[in-house]
């Protein structure tokens, strides 16, 4: 039983940069990812409270 297909590209020159400029951008944001993930949690095992999305106490400007 076949489960998984391995697809070979096989780009021409011009898309071949392309996929090279993709794949280093996918390489800098999983850096930027896991370093801010990184970031959060040392933040919470320092500090042991739950991290929110939005703080709770936002205040609202004056509507004109």
């Amino acid at each position: 039983m076949l489960l998984q297909y391995k697809y070979k590209l096989k780009p021409h020159k011009s898309q071949a940069v392309i996929i090279a400029n993709w794949l280093d951008w996918l390489e800098l944001a999983r850096r930027q990812y896991n370093y801010r993930l990184a970031e959060r949690l040392n933040w919470f095992e320092a500090t042991r409270t739950p991290v929110n999305a939005y703080p709770v106490n936002v205040s609202v400007g004056t509507f004109s």
